[in-house]
Order: structure tokens, then C-alpha cells, then sequence
């Protein structure tokens, strides 16, 4: 009985070993991922299967590659939440993580590798592997980390390989591995390092240290590492400096430690001081460099020192750097001083540029400081303003303008003599003017335009007739043969002068072939057939040509014949015309 219990108990067993192994093999049903043995260790392989976040697997899985997944992120308990609790070996490579959690990893106490190679992380939290104590291989190769910081890794007792390549690291402060005790091996070749401390790196079991393909800047900050690493045999590999210029590309196994040197550096604070004569002022000269430079104001080329005389005092203060941090400060800083000058009771002498000069057996470097004194000003007094000239500008003022004015005068006592005055008329000459009027009541305002010629009305006609109606005037024209005729009278001349001129000319019978009206020959302008009550007064002057006929020409004459016949059908004789010849 007790055979038959203890072989079905075997039975029992295999058959849970069976049930648990077929469990964890299918890898949570996800197709990309592939579970299997793998150096004794239960490893699933999800290698680039379209992932975003850590998959749900069984709790026994030992080995997990997420390689080539998109998780971007890691957060809080990325693996616990899962119960991924025995994991020991983790390749997170190329999985695009940018932000990962200080407690991503925590309760993974049996994790020894962890692979987070090629991805996106700027920084990394000091607490972030902490409770991985049993981490023995930590990959950061290519991801753009630019400073480690003090204590950077929690206390991991048993990592002894750290890959840091390629990185882009520039900073790493002298304890940021002081908690990895263990560590045998660190590789930080391809970063941007120029400086490091010497004690950076001063663990007590490193055995391989690899510097390649950094931009050291070989002077007096990389001299004591330079001397600790040769010292220390830690590789066999070629380091070359990247500066300063003169020992670009030197091996470090070629340079000596005396030849790593800082020329001397020298500032002026301030650079310029504007005051008046007669105040305090203070200013300082801060200088450094490796071997330690000696300090000088000059002012003027010549050195100043401590100078009292009857108007200014100088005195001069030299401080050393007193407290230096040797993991903090900057290793050229321990040989940093500070020269003051303070000067008392400031003269013009002392105005101009001073120059301070820090010189060493290696270099010599020089600061400026300019002080600035007001100029000296002169008071004069006014004077009282010179009148005269007011007097002798206002005088000349006056002066022309009573030319002006004059010359006003005169220039239109001028130009008024020369134009006629308007004449009077008689009582004869009014009733002509009266009678010359001719109404038209049936002319529109077109006839306001008519053309020049002469106009001759029967007023005799008109005035004895009831009828208003206005009577077509007769046109003159006067024409003639070219022949020599006497000039008009002078108040005819051209130019015509304008004034008030109205002639009325009473034609009678004549027995003269060419009568000569107007004293020559003429042509004035006949009026407006207008029946509008306008002035009787027109001020546009007779009109005058050279030279004309005396030959009246009636509307129906003949004008080829020499003589007018006196017996023509009209009704009234010549003699009762009135014409009125008026200049438009």
C-alpha cells in the first residue's frame, strides 16, 4: 500500500510540473512573443513585437527581452504591478523610453543585468536602481546623459561592470560613484569630457578604465588625472589631447605633468569708474593661473604702490583664496588672487586708463580700467544785452517799408493817370441814349451772345407807334476801297483805354460818294438785341481796326455801287435814323 501511495503522489506531482511548464510557455497567448529554456533560464523573447507597455506574463520568467518595442515610458512598479517579481536579467534596448520612474525597478531583489542602452534618457534619479542590490550589470550606452551628479548610483554592492559610452557626458562630479564599491569596470570613451578630478574614478577594485575619444583639454585641471591614470594602469588603450591648440593630438603616455600648465588669466571689476574730484574710490584686479601669476597696477606705465602725498592716498590690499573646495571649485581657482586699489581724495592727476598685468613664467595676461573726471568749468558773467543792434534792425525795418509804400504810392498815381475819367453827357446825349434802348421781348437768352456789328433802330418809328414790340435793328457795316484815310482821333488809339464810352451818331442825307464817319475808318460793336434792363453803360471800350471804308452798307444795298439811291422804298427817311454805336 505504501508503494502503490508514494507512486500515484509521483504521478501527482509531474502532472502539476506538466500543467505549470505548459502555463509560462505560452507566453500570455501574445503571438510576437516566444517562451522558451534558454541557458537554464525560463526567457521570453518579445523582440520587436509592436509593444507599448511591459506585457502580462507568467510570474516564473526569469529572462525578458523587450528589445526593439515603443514603451516610451516606464512607470511606477512597471514589473511588480504585474508580479514580474523573478526577473533576473532585463534588455529594455531601443524601446524609445524617455521618462522613467525612480521606482520602476523596486522590488526586483534578484535582478543582475539590466540593459537600458539606446534610448532617449537626459537624466537619471539617484534613487532609481535602488533595492536592486544583487545588480551586477548596468548598461547606459547612447542615451543623451550630459551630467552625472554626486551619488548619481544608489549603494549596489555587487555591480562590478558599468557601461557609460557615448552619452554625450561632459560633467561627472568626483563622488558620483563612491556607492559602487565593487565596481571593476567602467567604460566612458565617446563622451565630451575635457576635465576630471583625480579621485573621480579612485575605487578600490576598478581594474579597466576606458578614456578614448574624449576632448581632453590637457592643462593644469587634467594635470593630477592625467598622473593618477598613468599611475594607476588601469588601460592599455591611446588617449590623445583635444586642446589647447599646441598640444592638440598629443598621447597622454608623451606628455609630462610639468608641461600641463594654465596661462595666467586677469579681469578688472569694473571696467570704468566715472566720479568727481576729491571722493573714494575702490577697485580690483582678479587674476589665477597655474603656476601662480604675480599682480601689478600700472597707471601711465608706471607701477603703482602704497603713495600717500598732500592730496590723494593709495593704498593697495592683496587677498589670497583661503578657502578652496577640491571637489567643488574649479581646480584653477586655488591659485586665484584678488589686488584692490583704493584712492582717496581723487585728483585730476589720477583720471586716465590703469592697467592691471598678472604675468607668470608661462604667459602674461592684462586688464583695463578707465576713470572718468568732470572737466573743469569756467564761470563767466553775462553781459547785458546790446539795444543798438535791436535799434539799427528796427530802424532799417521802418525804412523799407515807407519805400514800400512810397513806391505803392507813386506806381498807382501812375497807372491812374493814364486811364481817361469817364465822361458827362448832355441832356441831348442822355435822350439819345434813352432812345437807343430797343426791346425784344420775343429773345431768348441765346441773343445775349450775338455777334459783333452795328445796330441802327427807326426810333422815330417806334416812339410814334403804340405797338411795344421790338424792331429788328439795321446792321452798318462800313466798307470801302483801300485807299489812304485820315487816322482815328486819339481817344481811339490802341490800346483803348477803358472807360464809360457811348457815341451816338445822327446819319443824314450826304452827297459825298464816301462819307467818312468817325473821323476815319471804325467798326464798333453793335449791342445786345436784348430787351433786359441792363445797364446803359459798357465798360468794355470802343473796338477799333487800322484802317476801314467809310461805305455804309444797308441791309438790301448793292454794295458794288458807288452811290446810295436816295429813293428807296422805306418809309421814313435817313435822316430820322438814330444809331447808337456802342463798344461791348
Amino acid at each position: 500500500m505504501g508503494i502503490r501511495a508514494l507512486r500515484r503522489g509521483c504521478w501527482v506531482i509531474l502532472l502539476l510540473i506538466s500543467f505549470t511548464e505548459s502555463d509560462w510557455l505560452n507566453c500570455g497567448n501574445i503571438e510576437e512573443c516566444h517562451c522558451k529554456w534558454s541557458s537554464g533560464k525560463k526567457t521570453a523573447s518579445c523582440i520587436s513585437a509592436g509593444l507599448i507597455k511591459v506585457p502580462h506574463l507568467a510570474t516564473d520568467i526569469q529572462v525578458l527581452d523587450l528589445h526593439g518595442n515603443q514603451l516610451k515610458t516606464l512607470g511606477q512598479d512597471a514589473f511588480a504591478s504585474i508580479d514580474l517579481l523573478n526577473l533576473q536579467r532585463i534588455n529594455l534596448s531601443s524601446t524609445s523610453i524617455r521618462s522613467l520612474h525612480p521606482n520602476a525597478f523596486r522590488e526586483l531583489r534578484i535582478l543582475i543585468e539590466l540593459d537600458l542602452s539606446q534610448n532617449e534618457l537626459h537624466q537619471i534619479s539617484p534613487d532609481t536602481f535602488r533595492g536592486n542590490d544583487r545588480l551586477k550589470l548596468l548598461i547606459l550606452n547612447d542615451n543623451p546623459l550630459t551630467t552625472l551628479v554626486a551619488e548619481q548610483f544608489p549603494p549596489l554592492q555587487h555591480l562590478k561592470k558599468l557601461e557609460l559610452s557615448r552619452c554625450q557626458l561632459h560633467t561627472i562630479h568626483p563622488f558620483t560613484f563612491v556607492n559602487l564599491r565593487a565596481l571593476e569596470t567602467i567604460n566612458v570613451h565617446h563622451n565630451l569630457l575635457s576635465y576630471l578630478h583625480q579621485n573621480t574614478f579612485n575605487l578600490p577594485v576598478l581594474k579597466t578604465l576606458t578614456l578614448s575619444d574624449n576632448p581632453w583639454y590637457c592643462d593644469c585641471r587634467l594635470r593630477d588625472f592625467h598622473e593618477w591614470f598613468l599611475n594607476s594602469n588601469l588601460g592599455n588603450e591611446e588617449i590623445f589631447c583635444g586642446g589647447p591648440e599646441r598640444k592638440a593630438q598629443a598621447s597622454w603616455r608623451n606628455m609630462k605633468g610639468n608641461e600641463m600648465v594654465c596661462p595666467p588669466l586677469a579681469s578688472s571689476i569694473p571696467t570704468v569708474i566715472r566720479t568727481e574730484t576729491g571722493a573714494d574710490i575702490s577697485f580690483g584686479c582678479f587674476a589665477r593661473g597655474d603656476p601662480k601669476p604675480t599682480i601689478t597696477w600700472t597707471f601711465h606705465n608706471v607701477d603703482i604702490n602704497n603713495i600717500t602725498n598732500k592730496f590723494s592716498e593709495i593704498v593697495i590690499y592683496k587677498y589670497q583664496t583661503d578657502h578652496f573646495d577640491d571637489y567643488r571649485d574649479d581646480y584653477i581657482n586655488k591659485s586665484a588672487q584678488w589686488l584692490n586699489v583704493t584712492i582717496s581724495n581723487v585728483t585730476n592727476d589720477l583720471a586716465g586708463e590703469w592697467k592691471c598685468i598678472a604675468k607668470s613664467t608661462v604667459g602674461e595676461a592684462s586688464a583695463y580700467l578707465t576713470i572718468f573726471l568732470p572737466k573743469a568749468r569756467t564761470a563767466t558773467a553775462r553781459l547785458p544785452p546790446n539795444y543798438s543792434t535791436f535799434f539799427i534792425l528796427g530802424g532799417s525795418m521802418l525804412a523799407m517799408t515807407g519805400a514800400g509804400f512810397i513806391a505803392a504810392c507813386v506806381c498807382w498815381k501812375t497807372r491812374r493817370r493814364r486811364v481817361p475819367p469817364s465822361r458827362s453827357f448832355t441832356d441831348q446825349e442822355k435822350k439819345l441814349l434813352d432812345t437807343s434802348l430797343a426791346a425784344s421781348c420775343d429773345r431768348t437768352s441765346a441773343d445775349l451772345g450775338s455777334s459783333y456789328g452795328f445796330e441802327m433802330f427807326d426810333r422815330s418809328m417806334s416812339m410814334e407807334s403804340e405797338d411795344t414790340r421790338c424792331m429788328e435793328p439795321v446792321q452798318i457795316t462800313i466798307e470801302g476801297p483801300p485807299g489812304s484815310f485820315p487816322p482815328p482821333p486819339a481817344e481811339f488809339a490802341l490800346p483803348a483805354p477803358y472807360g464809360n464810352i457811348f457815341i451816338s451818331v445822327q446819319v443824314s442825307g450826304h452827297n459825298d460818294e464816301y462819307p467818312d464817319l468817325l473821323s476815319g475808318g471804325s467798326t464798333l460793336p453793335r449791342r445786345s438785341r436784348t430787351c433786359f434792363l441792363k445797364s446803359v453803360y459798357d465798360n468794355m471800350g470802343p473796338r477799333i481796326t487800322a484802317a476801314g471804308s467809310s461805305t455804309w452798307s444797308l441791309p438790301g444795298a448793292n454794295p458794288d455801287k458807288k452811290s446810295v439811291d436816295r429813293d428807296t422804298d422805306n418809309t421814313m427817311p435817313l435822316s430820322t435814323f438814330s444809331t447808337e454805336f456802342t463798344a461791348l
